[in-house]
Order: structure tokens, then sequence, then C-alpha cells
């Protein structure tokens, strides 16, 4: 599932295409993904041009110039193209966007499992999917206070916690691998356990891997690929996540990665460098 590296680099792709560009045409070609497309969606938007794009969370946000939000969620193999004087439908193609200057955006999803909607941008974070999403990781609200705060007294693992969209928005599987190893932490110790040091330090090591991947595209390990259709590079720059039984890259360490299942995802840590 496209996580919030993936998320933006997609939102950045699209803000650089379709940013003050007119909505001419929206064609569903699916009525049903995760969620039915709502029936009326299209007179909703039709006519309106995009104000601003950004994200919040995992979702892809686009505002228009009606004081509406279009919302799209990539779900686990959503993907955006965006191509000029395009009349081909791409396989799995669920719904486009015709804009102005022949700008066409089709939305990709073999597993169907991504979804989009329109709602009044006043009521958005009012909204049933956002009105319980967690701070963002990569603005200064998330801090060493705030993570402490919310793992006290906690007895779930601490990957659990900092995957829990509640609390932190944005970090999937990969990169809760990623920064546990980077900060020395164990991704089954307990929140309870968890000291003010440890979270000073994996606070940095979130924003730290969340920015570099960002910066390299994404990690294309499954279907992430960037509007521009290009794979992201994350993928080759990663210490633990899908490293069982390689040897750690700290070469003080070389002990072996393992594997260990936490509610239902795998994990993956070295014995030696977390704790």
């Amino acid at each position: 599932m496209p996580e919030l590296p993936e998320v933006q680099t997609v939102v950045n792709g699209i803000k650089s295409k379709i940013n003050k560009h007119k909505i001419l045409r929206f064609k569903k070609y699916i009525s049903k993904l995760r969620y039915p497309i709502q029936k009326n969606l299209s007179s909703k938007v039709e006519s309106s041009t995009v104000t601003t794009v950004f994200r919040r969370a995992k979702y892809i946000i686009i505002n228009l110039s009606n004081n509406r939000s279009l919302v799209i969620h990539l779900g686990m193999s959503g993907r955006i193209i965006i191509v000029k004087n395009n009349k081909k439908k791409f396989k799995h193609t669920h719904f486009s966007i015709l804009f102005d200057k022949n700008l066409v955006f089709q939305f990709i999803d073999p597993r169907r499992f991504g979804y989009i909607f329109v709602t009044e941008t006043a009521s958005l974070e009012r909204h049933r999917f956002f009105v319980n999403l967690g701070v963002e990781p990569l603005i200064g609200q998330f801090n060493d206070r705030y993570l402490l705060n919310v793992t006290k007294n906690k007895k779930s693992p601490i990957k659990n916690i900092i995957m829990n969209q509640k609390y932190i928005v944005g970090v999937g599987n990969i990169y809760a691998s990623e920064a546990l190893f980077m900060s020395g932490i164990h991704p089954s110790r307990l929140g309870k356990d968890i000291t003010k040091r440890d979270c000073e330090k994996l606070v940095r090591a979130i924003k730290s891997v969340l920015k570099k991947s960002i910066k390299l595209g994404g990690s294309s390990i499954n279907d992430h690929t960037m509007v521009s259709g290009k794979m992201g590079y994350f993928q080759n720059k990663l210490y633990v996540y899908g490293r069982e039984g390689s040897k750690c890259v700290k070469r003080s360490c070389q002990s072996p990665i393992i594997r260990i299942v936490i509610a239902q995802r795998s994990s993956f840590y070295c014995s030696e460098c977390q704790r």
C-alpha cells in the first residue's frame, strides 16, 4: 500500500501538471471501487478549476474553484498517470478526468481498493474519513513530547503505535521498520517502556526516513510509480525492510536481519542493534 512518501510523490507530480487547469469532463468506467463513486460527482466538479493540490495523511486532495474538494485514496495498488492528447484508456483505469489543454488524468487500480469522492472544502476536516486522523509526522507538532504522551502507559508494541493513523498518519510498515532500526528500538517493545530519549531518536528517524523517501520518489516495491510513470528509488536504500537473513548494514554489527510478525504484518529488525 502506498505510504506517505509515495502519496506525496504523486501529489507533487499532479500539482505540477493540473494546478490552475479547468476540469472539462469526469468519466467513470466502473461505479464501485472500495466505495461507490457518487452518482452526481461529475456535475459537482466539471467546469471548475483546480486551485490547490495537497496531501492529508494518505489522501490526495484537489481543491476546486467552486469551493469543493476532490479527494482520492490510492488504496493498495492505485496509481495516477497524466498524459497529453491521449485517447487510449489504460488497463484497469476506473475513472478519468479531462482537463483543458488536452490533459487526461487516469486512475489505474488493479485491486480496486482505491476510491474517490467530492465534498465541500469547508467541511473536509469534519468528513468521516478525516475526523479521526492523527498528526502529520513532518510538521513541528510531531515531536518527542507528543510521542511520549501517545506511548505513555500503552501496552501495545511501539511499531503498532506509530502505525496507528489516529496518532500519526502515513507511517506504514516499510517506514515504521526503517525508523525503528535507525533509532535502535525493537519493534515489539511496549509503548509504556519507551523513554523520552527513545522518543527523541524515533521522531528524528521518522522525519528523516520519510523526507529521504520523498526525495527519491518513494518505494516502488509493489505497484507504486510516480505520475511520470517512473519508478521510485527508495527501495534500494532500505536498511531492514524485506532483508530477512541479510547482514545488518552497520559494519560494527553484521548480524542477520530477522523477520517477525506483529499484528499480522511482517516486521524486520536487527537483534543486536535494536533493543
